[in-house]
């Protein structure tokens, strides 16, 4: 054997070693973040007045709420997203040789079991989700009446929802009421159960989403798309903590892209569909399949094909209409999430500088704030049509670009903006974006999740510190890993991570 081939030899082990090592003690590392996470949050408990179901796990409580503590969740998390973007500086820039994708993969487990049995962080929504479940299995119309409505063996699911949405009536959609009516049935009285299946579903999703995108990305990419999508703290907090389905959104997204680009237009506009009665973001999907059959399908075969197409999304929406008696009874509730102004929203910012200036009330919900709304609307929807224009005539990164991040403009103009909003997108968007784009998606998930993560106690003005200080982290993380990551093409594909 040369010396030559014996020093190539030497280098892979070594390298080998390396990836492995990085990968165990990545692994460790996160997983004991997490564990001090769920401990810390439980201690924290929630502001809202609520009784959050007693389980195994650190499940916290409405009745000891401790702002103080709020501080160090916040604190916890932003460890956690410290070490993802330090592997995502270590496995995402060129030259890099990277493990295994099993083992990338198991680093992701590692990470997201502490948070199954534990009680939700960030959001008590999942509270929500089992109480419109359990009006829809007895037999009350979730769109009509809200949580309030549920007495008797059934009060549980009320009280552990937030007081702001007892009245409030369901803005989920048809087929996410379905599914939630049957995870109720399935755990009887019990909500804690019904939480736990509900988080069941999540992550489901999530992991439909990471095969999916896993599946779309081209073999040398593979790895840097499984670090931002599969290790993302945003995905682990909101996802398999919070147990938020717009997941469901994100991992059809990647499907009805796929069925596009792979000459299946009729069964990726059932999915859009169904996604759109699930979320109503859904609908950027049902328009990127009907411009792509107007533009891709040839004249001849085009009648036709819009016949299928039209056809396929009708007998959906006839097939949720006989599925659920009210099935379009959700369109008067879309603006429950907007009676909120969150301060996670770009109309929000607008609006807090309209009112600067005219000198209103920053808390109000007046002029200024509808105008704000309707400003950054109409520039999201602009932008989203532009990038769906750009899906549909350009190779097939550029399709999953184009929906990615047309997703992403509709996430963000909305007139309230939540982090697990950025599923919608996040995936897609994943593959069909270049170094710059990764590295926004990452910077963003980094500000979100941080936010999202602040329980709102104490006064106005700490809330804007913690923002502050989220967008700062954020901003850290960009300026570190983009001088790895911009302007250098994925790693060339090594045999640690074709061997998956």
């Amino acid at each position: 054997m040369s010396v030559d081939r014996l020093v190539r030899t030497a280098t892979r082990g070594r390298t080998a070693i390396t990836s492995a090592s990085t990968a165990v003690l990545a692994g460790s590392a996160g997983a004991a973040i997490v564990v001090v996470l769920v401990l810390v949050a439980s201690r924290t408990g929630v502001p809202q007045a609520v009784t959050l179901p007693q389980w195994w796990g650190a499940w916290p409580t409405g009745t000891a709420y401790r702002a103080e503590w709020s501080f160090a969740v916040v604190g916890v998390i932003t460890a956690l997203c410290i070490v993802w973007a330090h592997l995502a500086r270590t496995w995402m820039r060129a030259g890099a040789r990277l493990p295994r994708l099993r083992s990338i993969l198991l680093v992701a487990v590692a990470w997201a079991t502490p948070f199954t049995l534990a009680g939700p962080i960030g959001s008590l929504d999942v509270q929500s989700y089992a109480a419109v479940g359990r009006l829809a299995e007895i037999g009350m119309n979730p769109y009509a009446f809200g949580p309030n409505w549920l007495h008797g063996p059934y009060e549980s699911f009320a009280t552990a929802v937030s007081s702001e949405w007892q009245y409030s009536p369901s803005p989920y959609g048809p087929l996410q009421v379905v599914l939630l009516r049957e995870l109720a049935a399935a755990a009887g009285a019990h909500v804690g159960l019904a939480v736990l299946l509900i988080r069941a579903v999540a992550v489901f999703g999530l992991a439909a989403a990471v095969v999916l995108a896993v599946e779309a990305t081209p073999l040398r990419e593979r790895a840097s798309v499984l670090v931002l999508v599969a290790l993302n703290p945003l995905l682990l907090v909101h996802v398999v903590s919070g147990a938020h389905l717009d997941v469901l959104v994100g991992a059809m997204a990647v499907a009805v892209v796929l069925l596009v680009r792979r000459g299946l237009p009729t069964v990726a506009m059932v999915v859009a569909v169904v996604a759109c009665m699930l979320k109503l973001p859904g609908l950027v999907l049902i328009g990127y399949v009907g411009l792509d059959v107007l533009r891709r399908t040839d004249p001849e075969a085009l009648r036709r094909r819009l016949a299928q197409v039209l056809g396929a999304a009708g007998g959906t929406v006839l097939a949720t209409v006989a599925l659920v008696p009210d099935a379009f009874g959700w369109v008067g509730a879309l603006s429950v999430p907007g009676q909120i102004k969150s301060g996670l929203t770009p109309s929000t910012w607008l609006a807090w500088i309209l009112e600067a200036v005219s000198g209103v009330d920053t808390h109000s919900m007046g002029a200024t704030t509808t105008v704000a709304r309707l400003v950054v609307a109409g520039a999201g929807a602009l932008v989203a049509a532009r990038l769906l224009w750009y899906a549909t005539e350009g190779p097939e990164r550029a399709a999953y670009f184009g929906v990615g991040w047309a997703l992403m403009a509709v996430a963000f103009s909305g007139p309230t903006t939540y982090p697990w909003y950025l599923t919608w997108g996040l995936f897609v968007a994943a593959v069909g974006s270049r170094n710059r784009g990764r590295l926004v998606l990452l910077a963003l998930s980094v500000a979100y999740t941080l936010l999202g993560a602040w329980g709102g106690g104490g006064a106005h003005n700490v809330g804007v510190l913690v923002m502050l200080g989220a967008f700062a982290v954020s901003g850290v993380v960009v300026w570190r890993t983009g001088r790895r990551l911009v302007g250098r093409q994925a790693p060339a594909p090594s045999r640690a991570t074709v061997d998956a």
